[in-house]
C-alpha cells in the first residue's frame, strides 16, 4: 500500500527572499497585504489576490476555487478589508492509486489595509466561477479631482 504525502518543495532560501521582498514592497506601496496567521504561527494557505483601483473605488479579486458563498466571510472596518473562509478536504487520502496531493486545504484569512477612506456601508461582493470580487467605494474626500489651471 502506498503512502500519500503532501508535495512540499524546498522553500527555505525562497522564504527568506520572499520575506525581504515583502518588507521592501510594504515600504514602497501605499497599501499593505497582510496574511493573518493561525494560532500555531503558520499560515495554512492564502488564496491568490489581485487589487486595483479606479477613480471612485478599490476592487479586490480573490481566487477561491472549490468554495461556495457560504464558505466565505467578508468584513470591512477602519479601512481594513478582511476576507476569510475555509476549504474543506474533499477526498479521503487512502484512495487506491492516489499518488500526490498539491491542493491546499484549511482556513484562510486575508486582511488588506486600504490606502484611503472608504464608504464601508456600500461595499459590494459577488462570487462567480470561483472568483470573489469585492468592490469598495472610496469616500468623497478620497476621490481624485482634477484641478484646472487658471
Amino acid at each position: 500500500m502506498k503512502q500519500l504525502t503532501r508535495y512540499q518543495p524546498s522553500t527555505a532560501p525562497v522564504s527568506n527572499l520572499r520575506r525581504e521582498m515583502d518588507r521592501i514592497f510594504n515600504e514602497l506601496i501605499p497599501f499593505s497585504w497582510r496574511l493573518d496567521e493561525t494560532e500555531t504561527g503558520m499560515t495554512t494557505w492564502a488564496p491568490t489576490t489581485d487589487m486595483f483601483e479606479t477613480d471612485g473605488e478599490y476592487i479586490v479579486e480573490v481566487e477561491l476555487p472549490g468554495l461556495s458563498k457560504k464558505d466565505i466571510q467578508i468584513n470591512c472596518q477602519d479601512n481594513v478589508l478582511s476576507i476569510e473562509g475555509e476549504r474543506k478536504h474533499s477526498h479521503k487520502e487512502e484512495r487506491p492509486g492516489y499518488l500526490r496531493s498539491e491542493r491546499s486545504f484549511g482556513a484562510f484569512k486575508r486582511s488588506i489595509i486600504l490606502p484611503a477612506s472608504i464608504v464601508e456601508d456600500k461595499v459590494k461582493a459577488s462570487f462567480k466561477e470561483g472568483i470573489l470580487r469585492v468592490t469598495v467605494p472610496k469616500a468623497e474626500k478620497s476621490k481624485r479631482k482634477e484641478v484646472p489651471i487658471d
